[in-house]
């Protein structure tokens, strides 16, 4: 029984099975502390429903035709941040379990739930805990207010290929989504093994993501604040690590809870990242709210920028959250702007003139050509970006 004047734990409930969603309204509505606010019958609809309902608990069916119950908990942690996810399976197999934890489960119960005793009981451990947390994580210190519940907007910078500019691109847009609006702007350098976006900001970090190992169960707004390196202008930058064999220790569900956070204080996280589908990768791309993918004029860029997009229909990712950067567009080898409309499936592409030696410069330099020279014809360009991206992400 929940204490006097305390809110119901708000559950929905996903399974492919009208009978499974019929036993647990049942189960659930005769429990005074539990509520049932929604049931999905897809790992779709799972992700949309939760988004829109919030739910403190999501009891999630393993098997599902569409999208299965460990891909759908992946994208459930990014649309309901506070929710809290249960693998419903009829099979005690371990390595399901395990599968289900690295994408972020806290719980399991067996089918069938008999007289509803564990499952109860699961809901309740998992809900206290996650509760917990989140109390330990918001309250105490006193930049913690900054720990909102609203969840700013979580933005991927990536590239198929390496060398095509996106880390320049992350860079130009994470000082322009700052110098605009005077928004809070986080930049992540999710590219532990080669990133170099404190290198373009001519930034010397004392501390990196690293440092916030040792409290990922209790991170809260000051130790963030205390790693973050901090551009004039005002952007926040959250380094790799210094060395690439030290990355070994970030895991999916570090990268997921890390992202979390910054998502909690800042308007805006531009993560600049390398395009891998390892779990810690996918944890990042899970989260965001717009893909911001750059591409060259080159065939072999292209055709791995198309194999992303099979990739991203494939789990789940929204074709109309995806934003394409043609850089070096002045010189198209070869190819028509029709010929890359058809192989990334969009006219909706942004064109990035060729820098030449300033934008080269500007980079060695540590010196931002969106800040130095922004009359150049690549940094109008990229102002451009920035205004495209602020209104879809405000859609």
């Amino acid at each position: 029984m929940p204490a006097s004047g305390s809110d119901p734990i708000r559950i929905l409930a996903v399974d492919d099975s009208v009978t499974i969603r019929e036993t647990l309204a049942l189960l659930i509505e005769a429990q005074p502390d539990m509520e049932l606010v929604g049931s999905a019958a897809s790992g779709h609809e799972a992700v949309r429903r939760a988004g829109e309902l919030q739910p403190d608990i999501v009891l999630m069916d393993i098997h599902m035709p569409d999208l299965d119950g460990i891909q759908a908990t992946w994208l459930v942690s990014s649309r309901a941040p506070h929710g809290a996810v249960i693998m419903v399976t009829s099979e005690e197999r371990i390595d399901f379990l395990q599968k289900a934890m690295s994408a972020g489960a806290q719980g399991y119960v067996l089918k069938p739930f008999g007289n509803g005793a564990q499952l109860f009981q699961t809901i309740r451990e998992v809900h206290g805990r996650s509760s917990a947390r989140r109390m330990q994580v918001a309250g105490g210190a006193p930049l913690d207010s900054r720990l909102r519940p609203r969840i700013g907007k979580r933005i991927v910078v990536l590239s198929p290929k390496g060398g095509v500019g996106s880390t320049t691109i992350a860079v130009s847009l994470a000082l322009l989504l700052r110098e605009h609006a005077q928004n809070a702007v986080a930049l992540f350098d999710a590219d532990f093994l080669a990133g170099d976006t404190t290198l373009q900001l001519d930034l010397r970090p004392e501390r990196t993501v690293l440092d916030l190992v040792p409290h990922i169960d209790a991170l809260d707004a000051r130790l963030i604040d205390q790693v973050m390196a901090h551009h004039r202008n005002g952007l926040q930058v959250l380094a790799r690590p210094t060395n690439p064999e030290q990355a070994e220790v970030l895991t999916a569900e570090y990268v997921r809870t890390v992202l979390g956070s910054l998502a909690q204080m800042y308007d805006e996280v531009v993560i600049d990242t390398v395009l891998t589908y390892d779990d810690r990768m996918l944890a990042v791309l899970d989260l965001a709210d717009l893909y911001v993918i750059t591409v060259t004029p080159h065939l072999g860029t292209l055709r791995s920028a198309r194999h992303f997009l099979h990739i991203a229909k494939t789990l789940g990712y929204p074709a109309d959250r995806m934003q394409f950067v043609l850089n070096r567009a002045s010189h198209l080898a070869g190819l028509s702007t029709d010929d890359i409309a058809t192989l990334l499936g969009t006219h909706d592409i942004l064109h990035v003139p060729t820098g030449g030696p300033e934008v080269t410069q500007s980079v060695n330099e540590g010196r931002p050509l969106v800040l130095y020279q922004p009359k150049s014809p690549v940094a109008r360009a990229l102002q451009t970006l920035a205004t495209k991206v602020r209104q879809r992400v405000a859609s």
